[in-house]
């Protein structure tokens, strides 16, 4: 029960912390604002984040990774064939990007506020490997070139998203066009 009221009070605080970015931006995402928006004392966000500030924007940050995830994978399950299971990712990214302040949060500034690898790969890594897997059933179907590594293609791919996501979320690229876009690399892949 105990352990409960914590993870509790953890998503809660982790919540706010989203609200507060939505509404003002990184900068003015202070534990004061965080504990008002969460209605939990300052000694008890303490108790739960003893990192403080860092470590409430490192939680928040892998929350929206595995949110991502979580959204991408179901949306690529849903998807027919596989150029549709790899744009899944691109209209899954570009979703959260176009949120204004959490999708800059964290397509720009949230990776610059990790200091560890682990929570920064999150969304590429599962990115990654959910399309090396696609490419690879592709080849088997003779639909995509054996001679790619699904790998690298997946790699690269994961960086283009990343990349065009960080000029969604910056307001510098449009979502439409960026996914249309993506949707062209994909079907570049195609065996001719």
């Amino acid at each position: 029960m105990r352990e409960r009221r914590q993870l509790r009070t953890r998503a809660e605080l982790v919540d706010a912390v989203l609200a507060v970015i939505a509404e003002s931006g990184v900068t003015e995402t202070t534990i004061d604002r965080i504990s008002a928006t969460s209605r939990i004392s300052r000694g008890t966000v303490y108790a739960h984040f003893p990192g403080g500030r860092d470590e409430l924007l490192r939680a928040a940050y892998e929350r929206l990774g595995r949110d991502l995830v979580a959204q991408t994978r179901a949306a690529e399950a849903a998807a027919i064939g596989w150029r549709e299971q790899l744009t899944a990712h691109a209209r899954a990214m570009f979703e959260l990007a176009a949120d204004a302040r959490i999708g800059h949060f964290y397509n720009v500034s949230g990776p610059a506020l990790i200091v560890s690898g682990e929570e920064r790969g999150i969304g590429s890594g599962a990115s990654s490997l959910m399309m090396a897997e696609v490419l690879r059933a592709a080849q088997r179907a003779g639909e995509v070139d054996p001679a790619l590594d699904p790998e690298a293609v997946a790699s690269l791919l994961v960086g283009a998203l990343r990349e065009a996501a960080a000029g969604v979320s910056s307001g510098v690229r449009d979502a439409g066009v960026s996914y249309t876009a993506f949707a062209r690399l994909v079907e570049g892949l195609a065996v001719r």
